[in-house]
This record gives C-alpha cells, sequence and structure tokens, in this order.
C-alpha cells in the first residue's frame, strides 16, 4: 500500500466523501461521489445503507446531531482500487439523533474508513469507528460509580 494525494488518485473521492460531505454538509456531492450500487457499512446498523438516498439521509441525520461534526484525515493508504482513510471525528452534539436528545458535549474519537472505488466512484464504503467512544463521550450511558 501506498499514501497518494495526487488529483487523479484513487484516493480523491475518498477525501472528499470526508472532508465535503461529512465535514461541511455538502449532501450534493454525494451524487457525484458514489456509484447507483454503492454500499455503505456502519458499525451502529445491522444491514448496510444502500444507495445515494438511503446515505444522504444519514449524513443529514448525523450532521443534525452534530452541526460541527468534523472528520480530520491522518492517513491515506491506496492499494489497486482500495482506500483507507485513517481519521479523528470532532464535533458536539447540539442536536437530536437516534433518540438522543442533544446534550451539548464535545466529543473527540478515532475511526477509520475503507473504501472501494471503480470508475472513480465510490461503491462500497466500510466504516469502524469508537461508538462506545462516541456515546460515552455524549453522555448517553448512565454514569458507572
Amino acid at each position: 500500500m501506498t499514501a497518494a494525494t495526487g488529483p487523479k488518485s484513487t484516493a480523491n473521492p475518498a477525501h472528499l466523501m470526508l472532508r465535503e460531505v461529512w465535514s461541511t454538509g455538502d449532501i450534493e456531492l454525494i451524487d457525484e461521489l458514489v456509484a447507483d450500487r454503492h454500499v455503505h457499512y456502519d458499525p451502529l446498523f445491522d444491514e448496510p445503507i444502500a444507495g445515494a438516498s438511503a446515505l444522504k439521509e444519514w449524513v443529514g441525520t448525523v450532521r443534525t446531531g452534530s452541526p460541527t461534526l468534523t472528520k480530520s484525515v491522518r492517513e491515506t493508504y491506496v492499494d489497486g482500487n482500495a482506500v483507507i482513510l485513517t481519521y479523528t471525528s470532532t464535533g458536539t452534539h447540539d442536536g437530536e439523533i437516534m433518540g438522543i436528545a442533544p446534550t451539548g458535549r464535545s466529543f473527540e474519537l478515532e475511526g477509520a474508513s475503507v473504501f472501494r472505488v471503480d470508475d472513480g466512484r465510490l461503491v462500497e464504503t466500510v466504516d469502524v469507528w469508537d461508538t462506545f467512544g462516541l456515546f460515552s463521550q455524549i453522555g448517553a450511558f448512565p454514569e458507572v460509580v
């Protein structure tokens, strides 16, 4: 695997997904970045998020819960049509998400996304991130004494 960041890099749609879609909320960019057959796996769900419309809805839900969400890429690895980005997510829980009322608490957690790219578009995304860390930091779990 190699690091790649050039203008024609396979990593470009993956970087745009984190930098522009997740971090700024440019949901309409999803139509340009993902193929019709795109599937997105997230540790919160048993089934993948299939297609651009469902992904837009999920990103919108997350950004409603944390409008300040930022995903800062730390490392990029490319191997053929596979791209791995490691990142740090930061934000504040300022809105309801998944039935959890806003707490106003900030969070910082680590994650990685594995993307498969075909013809310049994302066809598969597998996210791995610290779900327990997020819910603990925003106060979604009762404190253990």
